[in-house]
Order: structure tokens, then C-alpha cells, then sequence
């Protein structure tokens, strides 16, 4: 009875190993592990070759160099992947028998640059996929004087741009979670436009312009006309196209253009 017990479990020792090497990152051949961008720096280690042992960058071509057999394609491939080719290629060099090569990312080199209305701009190392919501919560997420997310990367022809209302991203209206960055993606978050109220309004200062407004809509929101406050005798201080700034009147319907000033003055009578 004993034997067919310990007969019993061998059996169920073996199913079970196998099942592990048909499992994905099962089994000693199971390719697993970061996959491997440009400019990451690696180590790669011979078990039992210590005089082989190896640091190399993946170059801008998507290569390394290890020296007993050349240059190897990177790039794309997993840590597991890489070694199991390296092995390929020292067993078919006969530079070692049954060799076992073990690759540990030493250095990133996938990097995101976040700049502008964030809480804290920087350049971020992405180790693994990483999306447009993931990458603003990593830093600060978007002050409230955000406003166009920028994204910019190199394309095959050039510079692709995408811009998406920050707003919308923060509201899940656009699904920041379905957007990918990508490595040496350019992130700027845009200072949101203001204009200003002065004069005889409930509360003066700078208001952001989410939207468009008219003058009306924009003393509304400055708390409206003080008691002695006159929607009369407005005006507008704005930019020209030249950089000079001009002093224009103002009616209630005239819409609000961004770095507006607006003056509401005191009633005559």
C-alpha cells in the first residue's frame, strides 16, 4: 500500500511539473521578463563563466554586443528572450557546453518627459507599458491651471502631435487609460488662458477661460456689478497682434479673448 501511495504521488509530482513547463513563465526555457527597449543597459551573466559576465547598452539600432558572438538583436525581446538566444549562439559556437545565460536590466532607458502644469515636471523611467492617465497621476496629475495635454513623439516622417482637453482626461470623457506613451514621448500639459477683472465687480482677480464666455458671463462670474458698478461704460484691455496692448470699449455680448483684461468702472449717477 505504501509503494502504491508514493507511486501515486511521484505521478502527481510529475502532472504537476509539467503543467508549470506548459504555463506561461513556467519551465526553464519560458520566456519571461521585461521586454527590452533602446538605451536600456543590461547585464549578462554565464552561470559558471564568471570571466564572461557582461554590461552592454541596446543601441539606437535595437543591438548589443556581447563579445563572444557578436552583435544580437535586442530590442523587442523579453529578458528571458535574450538569454535563451545568447545561449543559442554559444552552444552553436561550441564557446560553451549546455551554457545558461541570465540577463537583469542594470539601467532604463525607456523615459517620458512630463512638463508644464503637472505637480511634478520631470523625466520619468517607464519599465513597463504605461499609459497617458498612468504617467500625469506619476506626475502630480494636472494642476488646475492645466489645460491641453500635448503629446509628442518621433515618427517615421517626423513629429507626431496629438493634443486632448486635460478636463476631459481628468473626467474619463477621454480614456487616458487606452492611451500609450511611448518611449522619448514629449508630455506638456498647457497653462490654461485667463483673463481679468477689475473695478467694480464683487471679487477682482484672474479667472481661467475654460470656455467661451461673453462680458456679461464674465462679471457674472467675478460675482457681479458692485453697488456702484456701471455695465455702461466697459472696457477691454487686449493684446493686438503686433504685442502692443489696446484699450478697446466693451458691450455685455463682446465675447472674452484669453489675457483680457476687462474694467468695469464706477456709475455716474
Amino acid at each position: 500500500m505504501r509503494t502504491l501511495l508514493q507511486m501515486v504521488r511521484i505521478q502527481a509530482i510529475a502532472a504537476a511539473v509539467m503543467v508549470c513547463a506548459l504555463l506561461p513563465g513556467g519551465g526553464a526555457h519560458a520566456e519571461g521578463g521585461r521586454v527590452l527597449t533602446k538605451s536600456d543597459v543590461v547585464t549578462i551573466r554565464v552561470v559558471s563563466q564568471p570571466d564572461m559576465d557582461t554590461t552592454s547598452r541596446v543601441e539606437q539600432d535595437g543591438t548589443i554586443q556581447f563579445p563572444y558572438v557578436g552583435r544580437i538583436k535586442a530590442a523587442g525581446l523579453s529578458e528571458d528572450g535574450l538569454a535563451r538566444t545568447i545561449e543559442r549562439r554559444l552552444a552553436a559556437r561550441q564557446i560553451v557546453t549546455d551554457p545558461h545565460v541570465l540577463i537583469e536590466i542594470a539601467n532604463f532607458g525607456a523615459q517620458v518627459s512630463v512638463q508644464g502644469q503637472v505637480g511634478s515636471p520631470g523625466l520619468y523611467t517607464i519599465d513597463r507599458a504605461t499609459t497617458l492617465t498612468q504617467i500625469l497621476a506619476r506626475a502630480g496629475g494636472l494642476r488646475d491651471s492645466g489645460a491641453t495635454v500635448v503629446v509628442q513623439r518621433q515618427g517615421a516622417h517626423g513629429k507626431i502631435v496629438k493634443r486632448y482637453d486635460g478636463k476631459d482626461i481628468v473626467s474619463g470623457k477621454v480614456d487616458g487609460n487606452h492611451i500609450m506613451v511611448e518611449n522619448n514621448d514629449e508630455i506638456f500639459v498647457d497653462l490654461a488662458p485667463f483673463y481679468y477683472v477689475y473695478g467694480y465687480v464683487g471679487r477682482t482677480g484672474e479667472f481661467q477661460l475654460t470656455r467661451p464666455i461673453t462680458v456679461q458671463q464674465a462679471i457674472a462670474i467675478a460675482g457681479g456689478l458692485s453697488q456702484l458698478g456701471s455695465d455702461w461704460r466697459l472696457k477691454i484691455k487686449r493684446r493686438t497682434a503686433d504685442g502692443q496692448t489696446e484699450e478697446v470699449p466693451a458691450t455685455l455680448d463682446d465675447q472674452v479673448q484669453a489675457n483680457d483684461t476687462i474694467i468695469v468702472n464706477e456709475r455716474l449717477f
